[in-house]
């Protein structure tokens, strides 16, 4: 039983340890706007994967706090902010999960301390997209489904397009009317009249073409997470 433990864990810290190699091929100084998208792309990841593979510590030494949830929530967030700042800081010598938990509790006395020094801070929940979303939500809601949720984020991942599906659909008779550049539209605050008047397309046919994509545009963005 421990030897499998000890494989799987090792399978998931050569997992961890390629996609910080993949990070890290990206300079976090670099200028160039698609590098930075790249970056984005490789830490959200990885984050991804840290969030999901149920190692993350959840100290329990702390869990009779009264507001020990919110307290975690805080901590992770900061714990995950941290990691992505300082990548190139990780020694593979030690297992990620050792580092993420080592930084986790540090960032967890940091949020007590905060608290308790002065007072209860609310924490924004987060929300998930289940329903079709319209246009005037979509900047709002896609930027919510993302780690760091910030508008720059979101345009550098949808510029670079990894894998060119958001370039390859396109509206039928107008093939330089993509899901890019109306999704690149709607972050600039375009309602479907401006649209409609930049692009030369009905309003009904840009709507139809949204609509129909939607949810794999948010499945896209997903992927990057």
């Amino acid at each position: 039983m421990n030897g499998a433990k000890d494989d799987t864990e090792n399978f998931l810290n050569e997992q961890l340890q390629q996609l910080i190699r993949e990070a890290k091929q990206f300079p976090a100084a670099d200028e160039n706007p698609i590098i930075r998208a790249k970056r984005r792309i490789a830490l959200n990841k990885l984050i991804s994967a840290i969030r999901s593979s149920g190692k993350v510590s959840h100290l329990t030494n702390w869990i009779s706090e009264p507001n020990y949830q919110d307290y975690y929530n805080e901590a992770l967030q900061h714990t995950f902010i941290e990691v992505c700042n300082k990548i190139e800081q990780y020694n593979p010598q030690y297992p990620v999960m050792a580092w993420v938990n080592k930084i986790v509790q540090c960032r967890m006395s940091d949020v007590v301390k905060k608290d308790k020094k002065k007072g209860i801070t609310m924490l924004p929940k987060n929300e998930t997209i289940s329903r079709v979303l319209s246009l005037d939500e979509m900047k709002k809601e896609m930027s919510s489904c993302l780690f760091v949720s910030d508008e720059e984020q979101l345009k550098e991942i949808i510029e670079a397009d990894t894998g060119n599906y958001l370039k390859s659909e396109s509206i039928n008779g107008h093939s330089s009317i993509t899901l890019q550049v109306i999704l690149l539209m709607i972050l600039d605050g375009k309602k479907w009249k401006e649209i409609s008047q930049k692009t030369g397309i009905p309003i009904p046919t840009l709507s139809s073409f949204y609509v129909r994509r939607l949810h794999k545009v948010i499945a896209y963005i997903k992927k990057y997470l």
